[in-house]
């Protein structure tokens, strides 16, 4: 075996693994630009009332922003699409509507929410210069019980939620969002859904 060939294959290799990995870092974590594309964390621990437990909620939400017609004549500038793009553990939500996004701290159930960011309440405030506006993003929240043989507390119970974030905006005279917050709304305000 000649080392000189031995030498000339490494950096060959090298550069071909040096260039895929050149492809590839730009694409990883690229957020979205578009200044009326916003996202927010979903990083809580709700005490849940109709779970009877803590929960730790994970994931990312994403708002797109623009104008909608609440009633005929009326438009509002607000959330007008929302997904949630990843659940707990930052894993991409599948395309199967629902994601994994918490998990209970007392009875280790799994809790799916439905990938559909609903919006609710929005108003806007449109003044000499100014243009501001806030509305309520909710995410449906489902506790899984645990498979046998694993212990439930409550085998079989379903426990179904909605978990509210107030959304609280600007934007200029050419429709672009300038400022963006996404916040967790008081405990109290969690609605639990008849199964």
């Amino acid at each position: 075996m000649n080392p000189l060939i031995q030498l000339n294959r490494q950096p060959q290799y090298l550069f071909i693994a040096l260039l895929l990995a050149c492809f590839a870092i730009p694409a990883m974590g690229e957020r979205d630009k578009s200044p009326n594309h916003k996202e927010f964390n979903l990083n809580t621990i709700p005490q849940v009332r109709c779970a009877g437990e803590k929960v730790e909620i994970r994931g990312e939400g994403k708002l797109k922003f623009g104008f909608r017609e609440i009633v005929p004549g009326h438009r509002v500038f607000m959330p007008v699409d929302g997904d949630l793009a990843k659940g707990i553990g930052q894993k991409i939500c599948p395309n199967s509507g629902q994601c994994e996004v918490g998990v209970g701290l007392s009875t280790r159930h799994k809790y799916m929410a439905n990938t559909r960011i609903g919006i609710k309440d929005p108003e806007n405030f449109v003044g000499d210069g100014f243009r501001t506006g806030s509305c309520k993003a909710y995410l449906v929240i489902t506790g899984v019980p645990n498979p046998p043989p694993q212990g439930d507390v409550a085998p079989g119970t379903q426990v179904k939620f909605r978990l509210f974030y107030n959304v609280t905006y600007k934007w200029d005279k050419d429709d672009r969002v300038t400022f963006f917050e996404a916040t967790p709304a008081a405990q109290h305000t969690i609605e639990c859904i008849s199964p």
